[in-house]
């Protein structure tokens, strides 16, 4: 057994290494001196933890391990409008000396460690989507409960993810400002993604029923260190990253991120294909400086051939061997782009108090030619075979997008009638211009091929383009929040934020009656309030209650109707716990939650005032559990279980409505599970694995309906070989039992997720 000043010493590390090095902080700055729990406090944690353990075969979410750039260390020690000495950053900076723990996070736009957000948050960091071998920001969410994957229907193409139920194709954000354009995010540059659960239009504004995702950008640090990674797999792939940061000053940095990805698309008739480039550049100087100024551009670029699976067939997935071909033609494409300048400035004081603002301007566009495919009519299971006769019709979508977004962030602590007080102080205002396109003359009907034998011969059309609508979003949002320490052990978390959303619909290119303009504007208030009590740094008890609102045109369009509904609202309410064990090395998270939107808009119309009556109803319980971190030096684990009860409690009052009561809305599973896990044996090897785990789910939007995806569990593993100091191999084996199975759901089709695929990466660190 250690001594125990071996222990305190090894907690007091590991404490450090989870905040990023950083021996404190501003401004709610937080001593993170740690005094591990009792025996006897660690007992209903440890049970917690056997409890989540014992069925992991069920499940895997993640509190990933902090991220290791540079964070405004020693903000207190500044004197305004001078230099500090140069800031030197002892925390761990590899990722193979990180965990899967979450450390400290800014998803609550203050930097606090995760036990201190009285709310859901599972974080996805840098060391588990390289250890896995994610190339994707969909493949990467794979590993947190309570998400599911819609196809990029619904007249949207790009990233469709719903979050306990509700969707979230609103909610994704890129360093805390929204990132909603329609293009299919990727990891090159990601430090982490942070999915906050839960109504939170306090912090975001519309939007955030079921929770907010936010991707967190590699930053420049003040280091010269270069990372490449080269990988080859089956069906093609091909992946190269080069990861290079330059110090060029004792107080400035620059970060370069490139990728390019090259692969065949799935099964033996490997016909879609992905071919993505990106690249990001980040200069940051005044670090450590009383003013700090970072300049960033971000660019990515694919070019797919998109699959868009199969029609369902007899309320299933259509049987095999439609899960191994690609029913597309050559000619299809999926071609977008996303460009975008930030500009950032943090002025702090010598109080630690910080004042951030930041300025981003993005162009996006997207254009599609897809195939869907489904059997000619008359097709059954008897019938079935290599010579049926497979339909084929286009689905096409173009369009732009011009978002400018400006926010800034001030952050102080005071001393309000004896007690301290984190204060937060915001405003953000966003220009969001949409534009959708259509393609007039293409071909709808595409020519018919066979199951067995598909032909993928390209075919031409008239690709000419014509405006159809455009979309004018203009949002000011003002905020308040204040974290009052009330004792040693209790804190109090209030927020109040007031947003003034306009949006203005031109139709004009669409064929009359459906060409006349839309406007409506909408004023709404959001709240949000926490509860934590914290009888050591290792335990935080926590209650919470937060809303949110969803206006009528939070997603660029109107229809008569929607322009004269108000906004729908939701509200979250939450208990839960967070852990740390093993001296600090393991975190363990359980909450219990509801999620209700107690004023859907429905079909039921108000003919008096020609809207949509908001009488609708539904709501998700949620029980979770996750682990993140390590278990001894050599063992690390990330893993989850989650149970969702998800409801329609009110519809409307014709008949097709009055039969959603009681039903589960889709996309909502009753139980999703993950599970990842590495084990390092000697100085050479590690190993690993894991898996996902699904129940039964049916696409959203389609209550009545019989339609289904079966259940799934698929395994993956890892092999790891580090050749010296500066390399290593790593094999990946992605669904290792070949596994067919179906998690990207839509009204009319189901799309597989990938086969078995093996790939080899060689990471290069100099």
């Amino acid at each position: 057994m250690a001594h125990p000043s071996a222990r305190a010493a090894r907690s007091a590390r590991n404490k450090k290494a989870r905040l990023g090095g950083v021996d404190n902080f501003s401004p709610a700055a937080l001593s993170v001196t740690s005094t591990p729990a009792s025996s006897s406090q660690a007992l209903l944690p440890l049970g917690a933890l056997m409890l989540a353990v014992s069925v992991s075969g069920w499940a895997q979410s993640v509190t990933p391990s902090p991220s290791t750039g540079d964070t405004p260390a020693a903000a207190s020690k500044q004197a305004e409008g001078k230099s500090l000495a140069p800031v030197t950053i002892t925390g761990a900076r590899d990722r193979e000396n990180q965990t899967y723990q979450s450390g400290i996070t800014s998803v609550g736009k203050v930097p606090v460690p995760a036990k201190d957000i009285p709310q859901s948050l599972t974080v996805v960091n840098d060391k588990l989507i390289h250890d896995q071998g994610k190339d994707s920001f969909k493949s990467a969410l794979e590993n947190v409960i309570g998400i599911t994957f819609e196809a990029g229907e619904g007249g949207r193409v790009g990233d469709n993810i719903r979050l306990r139920g509700f969707s979230a194709a609103g909610d994704i954000y890129q360093d805390g400002m929204r990132d909603i354009a329609q293009y299919n995010h990727d990891t090159f540059n990601v430090e982490r993604i942070e999915v906050l659960r839960g109504a939170a239009s306090m912090l975001f504004g519309r939007g955030s029923t079921g929770g907010i995702i936010n991707q967190v950008s590699k930053q420049p640090r003040l280091i010269t260190e270069h990372e490449v990674n080269a990988t080859i797999g089956t069906n093609g792939y091909q992946r190269y990253q080069g990861d290079f940061n330059f110090k060029l000053a004792d107080d400035a940095a620059l970060r370069i991120n490139a990728m390019a990805t090259d692969s065949d698309g799935r099964g033996d008739n490997a016909g879609a294909s992905t071919h993505r480039r990106g690249l990001a550049l980040d200069y940051r100087f005044g670090i450590g400086t009383a003013n700090e100024f970072q300049i960033s551009y971000y660019h990515l670029h694919y070019n797919d051939k998109p699959d868009w699976g199969f029609a369902w067939f007899n309320t299933r997935p259509a049987p095999s061997p439609t899960n191994k071909y690609w029913y597309g033609l050559d000619t299809d494409f999926q071609n977008d782009k996303a460009d975008a300048v930030t500009l950032s400035h943090t002025h702090r004081w010598t109080d630690g108090s910080s004042l951030k603002t930041t300025l981003r301007d993005g162009y996006y566009s997207r254009a599609m030619w897809a195939t869907q495919s489904s059997f000619a009519a008359g097709t059954t299971v008897a019938n079935l075979n290599a010579n049926t006769i497979v339909n084929r019709r286009s689905n096409a979508k173009a369009g732009k997008e011009h978002h400018t977004f400006l926010q800034t962030d001030y952050l102080t602590s005071t001393n309000w009638f004896g007690r301290k007080n984190n204060l937060l102080v915001g405003a953000e205002y966003a220009v969001e211009n949409s534009s959708r396109s259509i393609y007039p003359l293409l071909i709808a009907n595409k020519p018919a091929t066979t199951v067995g034998n598909p032909s993928s011969a390209g075919i031409s059309s008239i690709m000419t383009e014509r405006l159809a609508t455009q979309f004018k979003a203009t949002t000011l949002g003002l905020y308040v929040q204040d974290t009052i320490d009330l004792t040693p052990h209790w804190k109090v978390v209030g927020g109040l934020r007031l947003d003034r959303f306009q949006g203005d619909f031109d139709r004009s290119g669409n064929t009359a009656p459906n060409n006349t303009p839309l406007s409506r504007s909408d004023t709404l208030l959001s709240k949000r309030l926490g509860v934590m009590f914290q009888p050591t740094q290792e335990v935080s008890y926590y209650a919470a209650y937060g809303t949110s609102f969803n206006t009528s045109g939070d997603l660029y369009q109107f229809d008569p109707q929607s322009a004269n509904t108000p906004a729908e609202s939701s509200r979250n309410m939450e208990i839960g716990a967070k852990w740390e064990l093993y001296d600090g090395d393991l975190s363990f998270r359980m909450p219990l939650a509801r999620t209700e939107k107690y004023n859907e808009r429905n079909t039921d119309i108000d003919t008096a005032n020609n809207s949509y009556l908001l009488s609708g109803k539904r709501h998700t319980n949620a029980l979770e559990f996750e682990i993140a971190g390590r278990i001894t030096p050599q063992w690390d684990v990330f893993a989850g279980l989650g149970f969702l009860r998800a409801r329609i409690d009110q519809s409307g009052s014709n008949p097709a409505g009055q039969l959603e009561v009681g039903q589960n809305p889709g996309l909502s599973p009753s139980r999703q599970a993950t599970l990842f896990t590495t084990y390092r044996i000697g100085d050479k090897w590690r190993v690993g694995g894991g898996f996902t785990a699904v129940s039964q789910n049916k696409p959203a939007n389609s209550v009545t309906t019989a339609n289904r995806a079966p259940g799934y569990v698929k395994a993956d593993a890892l092999v790891e070989y580090r050749i010296n100091e500066g390399n290593t191999l790593k094999l990946n084996i992605d669904n290792l039992f070949d596994k067919v199975y179906y998690n990207t759901l839509y009204r009319g089709f189901a799309a597989p997720g990938d086969a078995r695929s093996v790939r080899v990466t060689l990471t290069s660190k100099f």
